[in-house]
This record gives C-alpha cells, sequence and structure tokens, in this order.
C-alpha cells in the first residue's frame, strides 16, 4: 500500500477500468523496454482500457510490438510540445495519462493534447500540471531498479501488484536447434553479440574478449554450429567490422543495417544474445531472448535485465559504479571479466534451453 499522500487524487482501479488512456514512453530504448512490465500491469488489471502509447517514431515497432498497446503516436525527434500536443488531440480524447518520463516537456506534451488527468513524478516544477502527484519510490536497494521505478507509479493509481515474473516478457518456444540426424549435419544456434554502447567506452567489453569469448563457445560445443550476428547503431558499424574481423564464419555485422522494428526480428531469431549494458540488451531482456549482460561503469542493480532467463557479469571495484563514460584509469572492471566467465555464462543459458 501507498503512504498517504503518495496521490494527490482518489485514484483507485474503477477510474481507469473501460477508459481510454495515454502512456507517454520513456525516449530511450532501454528505459521504454524498462517500462513495460508496468504497462502491462495497467492494462493487465483493466483488460477493456484502450491504451495509447506517445513515443518517438524509432520507438514506434517496440510497443506496436506490445499485445497490451492498442494503437501508438509516434512523433519526430525535435517535434516541439505544441505539435505533438496536436498530434494526441487528433488521436483523442483522452480520460488519463501515464508519465513514465520525469520531465517537464512530457507533461506538457500531453496537457496540450487536452489530457487533464495526468499521473507521474512530481520532478523539475511540473508538479502543477499533474491530479496524480506521486512521490518517489522507496529507497531501498531492492526497489531502486527502473523497472520498479515505473511499477511505483501504476501501484500509485490503485492498481494491484502481482509478482513480478508475471509481467516480464514471457520467452518464445526455442527455436529447435535443428535436426542432429539429418545427414549427420551439426545442430545450428544464432548468437547476437552487441559489443558497442553509445554511452561511452566505459560500458564497452573488448572486442578482443568477446571474439575469444565466442571462439571458446565454439569450442566448447562442437556439436553446434554457432552463427553469429553483430548488433548495434550506425555509430557503431566500425566496431562491429573490427569484431567481425576477429570472428570466423559464419558471422555478420548487422550494426547500423537495422531499424528498431528490424533489430526486433532479428533478436527474436537469435537463441542467446551477449551484450553491454545496452538500449538492445533491454530489448532483447522485453523479448524474452536468454541474454548475458556485461557491466562495466553502471550499476546492474539499477538496469540489469531481470528474469531467470538472463545473467549479469560484473566484478564490483572500488570505484564502482562510477557511471562514467570514459574510464580515467586502467579500465579494472571490465578487464576482471575474463572471456571464459562470459562462456560459462552463455553455457548455462543454452543447456538450460536445450532442457526446457
Amino acid at each position: 500500500m501507498m503512504a498517504p499522500g503518495q496521490y494527490h487524487e482518489p485514484a483507485g482501479g474503477a477510474a481507469v477500468a473501460s477508459r481510454r488512456w495515454l502512456v507517454r514512453s520513456p525516449n530511450p530504448l532501454g528505459d521504454a523496454c524498462m517500462s513495460l512490465p508496468a504497462v502491462r500491469a495497467l492494462k493487465k488489471s483493466h483488460p477493456a482500457l484502450h491504451l495509447t502509447v506517445c513515443c518517438r517514431e524509432n520507438l514506434a515497432a517496440m510497443w506496436e510490438a506490445q499485445a497490451e498497446v492498442d494503437e501508438v503516436i509516434p512523433f519526430a525527434k525535435g517535434l516541439g510540445p505544441g505539435a505533438v500536443g496536436r498530434l494526441i488531440r487528433a488521436r483523442g480524447p483522452f480520460d488519463g495519462g501515464l508519465l513514465l518520463p520525469n520531465s517537464l516537456r512530457s507533461a506538457l506534451e500531453l496537457r496540450l493534447g487536452g489530457v487533464r488527468k495526468l499521473t507521474g513524478y512530481a520532478r523539475y516544477g511540473r508538479g502543477v500540471l499533474l491530479s496524480g502527484a506521486v512521490k518517489e519510490p522507496d529507497p531501498s536497494p531492492e526497489k531502486q531498479h527502473h523497472v520498479h521505478r515505473y511499477l511505483h507509479l501504476v501501484e500509485a493509481m490503485g492498481i494491484p501488484m502481482g509478482p513480478l515474473e508475471d509481467l516480464l516478457a514471457i520467452p518464445p518456444p526455442p527455436t529447435p536447434f535443428g535436426d542432429p540426424a539429418a545427414g549427420g549435419a551439426r545442430r545450428e544456434i544464432h548468437l547476437g553479440i552487441c559489443p558497442g554502447a553509445e554511452y561511452g567506452n566505459a560500458k564497452r567489453y573488448p572486442i578482443e574478449r568477446y571474439a575469444a569469448a565466442i571462439g571458446g563457445l565454439r569450442a566448447r560445443r562442437p556439436d553446434l554450429t554457432i552463427r553469429v550476428s553483430i548488433f548495434g547503431s550506425p555509430a557503431e558499424r566500425q566496431i562491429g567490422e573490427d569484431l567481425a574481423a576477429l570472428v570466423a564464419a559464419p558471422r555478420s555485422n548487422r550494426a547500423g543495417e537495422t531499424d528498431i522494428a528490424g533489430l526486433v526480428e532479428e533478436l527474436r531469431g537469435c537463441h542467446l544474445v551477449a551484450t553491454n549494458d545496452t538500449g538492445t540488451m533491454h530489448l532483447a531482456a522485453a523479448l524474452g531472448v536468454p541474454t548475458v549482460a556485461i557491466f562495466g561503469s553502471t550499476e546492474p542493480a539499477f538496469t540489469a535485465p531481470i528474469g531467470t532467463v538472463h545473467r549479469v557479469i560484473r566484478h564490483k571495484v572500488d570505484c564502482s559504479p562510477c557511471f562514467l563514460r570514459e574510464c580515467p584509469i586502467d579500465y579494472r572492471c571490465m578487464l576482471r571479466i575474463e572471456p571464459e566467465e562470459v562462456v560459462r555464462e552463455m553455457e548455462v543459458l543454452l543447456t538450460a534451453a536445450e532442457t526446457d
């Protein structure tokens, strides 16, 4: 239960049922993915709710892939609050709005779009625009993850919270590894690798170590043909090329080759993903793809993929977490992670997929 005063109006579940609600998505891909359990909780509690998501156009495909979302209002990056508000008005009216970002701008967009009942955190001077102003959540470590911060907003609306596991992505049935009896051919799996991180080098596991981990997994599993796809943004194209040069075929550099819609489809075809702390990490986890997440300067307690089908590798050192983009010393948090450790965690997930 929420403490008295954490929400400014009575907003029990009855206020939400059978209405049209607008959810303003976070802008970063990773944050949008971490908000999915909150959106699922809202829809699960009120299946008749017509749920529309307003998001940047690059995220539209991700939201359209969610069964809980009835409609998406995409807008171009750089579009002003007034223009976004006009897009919202054209698709409205809406009975209420849930602000997942903390920005003043997001509140203005929905207000200008005619949405009068707004729920969100009262930050950056926007409290006067909110009818449901929510206080920050419990600062205890187990509640610091961004997933819990988004869920806290929905809980403040009077939405019951069931087990978190029920709100996570349901892993798709694993694609068969192939028929080992078919003419003696080896079974094939698809391994996704995300070696970049637009945030900065402090979040990047060295590509030489990724290559060693891929080689180690292939050596440990000679019964499998391991097809590697390297994912990343256009800015990470060269990182992908450099890694591809170190990895034996079959491998392909897909960095910069797909938009999010294409990335969703390619990730769904992966049996396993190994990745730095990136938006692609969150997208893979949101799709239920078994994921090995490697953390350096950031804090997995805040942003690690949640669920039993994921593994996190992190070596905490004296300066962890620094949240710096570039390491000013010796990159020790990453260099303490040996390729063999990555191989072990990938094997754990592969074994689980084979035995499910």
